[in-house]
């Protein structure tokens, strides 16, 4: 807080050690949906509305992609779950924790717009944008195509370099 920056979650989830210091938040939000997830990995809007409602909390963002990993999801082993890490992530420790290639909130650019306003919504009108590595101009173009048919726009867009992932 005090030079007045905002710090990102990165996918992991809203910590205690994000809200320590008081400093202003980009919750990023991506397909494991961690801290607003039902116990199945699917998007739980009761869990992001409540979340999204703590004032630090300034902006959402939608991770589609990133550098280091295009295309692809992750995986936590579950000997690397502490109970720390399940409580944070909203994760069972008898598992791996899954991070799936893709958001089952939505398949299409028209459905991110949808899920956009959800959370828009839900979070009391606080700014919603996403964050995407681009590889081909298509991917970007068939998300503008969406944003012009639904007249849902994101309030900000971050594009991450192909050389490396920001986490």
């Amino acid at each position: 807080k005090m030079g007045n920056f905002y710090h990102d979650t990165g996918e992991g989830s809203l910590s205690p050690y994000h809200l320590e210091n008081g400093g202003d938040i980009v919750w990023e939000i991506a397909s494991g949906y961690f801290g607003c997830r039902t116990l199945d990995g699917k998007f739980d809007p009761e869990k992001f509305k409540k979340q999204a409602a703590l004032p630090q909390i300034k902006m959402i963002e939608i991770k589609l992609s990133q550098g280091a990993k295009p295309g692809h999801g992750g995986i936590l082993p579950k000997n690397k779950i502490t109970e720390e890490i399940a409580e944070i992530r909203g994760v069972p420790r008898d598992r791996d924790c899954i991070s799936p290639p893709k958001h089952s909130a939505f398949n299409t650019p028209i459905e991110m717009m949808h899920f956009i306003q959800q959370l828009r919504e839900l979070s009391g009108g606080k700014p919603v944008g996403f964050k995407l590595c681009i590889g081909q101009p298509w991917q970007f173009m068939g998300i503008v195509k969406a944003m012009l048919a639904t007249q849902i726009i994101p309030d900000f867009i971050v594009v991450d370099g192909s050389e490396g992932g920001t986490g």
